[in-house]
């Protein structure tokens, strides 16, 4: 007997990650009207494949022993004149933004081999695309006045943030859209107002779009991450949207200080991300001795003569010692005398003494009864209960 075997082979091609950069492009014309626009294209696009990803209309010569020469943006410049283009006196100036001014590009936008090194000193290759590059195009004669300079954040990055940070309502100083150190207990509720704006300058109709705010405490709630999210509408420019989000820390915690990332994510109507990412520090202030209860309810608060019900208490070393407790509980009327004699850790997991204690309403006319609760450590506290 023969057996007839079927062999398949699957064979996968992988292909390189490419990461897209982001440039700002600043086109300045004859009459000082500016056009600004944010271009995504992968490392080292040269500026003629770059340039032809703009909205407005290109015109290129060549290429010749060069590359290609820009001679016309938007109607603007100069006809073709075999491979190059027909000189005026005037022409498109390539330009790139370094140190928050503009210079005259030593090279050209694809003329070469290699990469342009960044050297103004250096005429060797042609220009190529890098993350949060500025670059520009003017056209004039050598010489003349170039356009207004602007930032990449103001090109590409028109989504903007403002923000207070409020523990126990009480506004953190020096804690903002930039970072800071946030100072909390623990069983605080913090809260973080986000407002967010459309500050594009250049275009009335681009909008941002999916915008969502992310806040994540890292290892904070017994090794897990505390984490809380929110949206925001769509923006026009100008406009703006505010939304919060609360967090209250734990009262069992393992370290005194922790991180706290805010991630801001959206998108332009022209498909450019938006993203803001800010770090702070939370530290957590814990006093030498500090108890308190977590928990302290009655299972029912109204009761009959004769019925059985609870008292029920949590309580928490939020401090930073060991603790010798004395705990008592108290109503005559209610026939309640309880105490109890114990010794309470800081430690993880340790910290929490959980108590439920019944007794039997007794033959009591109706009204309203205070339990007391005592505690007596380092420092005394008074707790009640109806």
């Amino acid at each position: 007997m023969y057996h007839k075997f079927l062999l398949i082979f699957i064979t996968i091609s992988l292909l390189p990650l490419i990461t897209a950069d982001k440039v700002g492009v600043v086109i300045g014309f004859p009459d000082g009207s500016i056009h600004a626009e944010c271009i995504q294209e992968s490392k080292d696009t040269n500026a003629y494949d770059l340039l032809n990803k703009l909205s407005l209309s290109t015109l290129w010569a060549g290429p010749s022993t060069f590359g290609h020469s820009l001679c016309k943006i938007n109607n603007i410049g100069d006809d073709i004149s075999g491979s190059s283009c027909s000189y005026s006196g005037k022409y498109w100036r390539f330009l790139s933004g370094i140190n928050n001014k503009w210079e005259y590009m030593p090279v050209g936008f694809d003329g070469g081999n290699e990469c342009w090194n960044g050297d103004l000193n250096s005429f060797n290759g042609h220009y190529c695309v890098d993350d949060k590059d500025i670059i520009g195009a003017s056209y004039g004669e050598f010489g003349d006045p170039l356009p207004n300079f602007y930032t990449f954040d103001q090109i590409c990055v028109p989504l903007k943030m403002d923000l207070k940070v409020y523990v126990n309502e009480k506004k953190q100083n020096g804690v903002n859209e930039n970072g800071g150190n946030i100072e909390a207990h623990p069983g605080s509720e913090i809260k973080f107002e986000i407002e967010m704006e459309n500050n594009y300058l250049f275009n009335k109709e681009l909008n941002i779009e999916d915008i969502t705010a992310r806040i994540k405490i890292e290892n904070i709630n017994a090794g897990e991450d505390l984490e809380k999210k929110a949206n925001f509408k769509d923006l026009k420019v100008n406009s703006k949207d505010d939304n919060t989000i609360s967090f209250t820390v734990p009262l069992i915690l393992e370290k005194d200080e922790y991180n706290v990332e805010l991630e801001i994510n959206g998108r332009t109507s022209t498909g450019i991300k938006q993203e803001i990412l800010v770090d702070y520090d939370l530290e957590i202030n814990k006093e030498e001795h500090n108890l308190i209860f977590s928990k302290i309810e009655l299972e029912n608060s109204e009761s009959c003569p004769n019925e059985e019900n609870k008292l029920l208490i949590e309580l928490t070393n939020i401090g930073k010692k060991d603790e010798s407790v004395l705990l008592s509980i108290k109503n005559q009327a209610l026939g309640i005398n309880f105490s109890d004699n114990f010794n309470l850790k800081f430690e993880e997991y340790e910290t929490t003494y959980k108590r439920g204690m019944e007794f039997i309403i007794p033959e009591l006319d109706p009204g309203d009864y205070e339990i007391d609760v005592g505690l007596d450590y380092s420092e005394k506290t008074k707790e009640s209960v109806i």
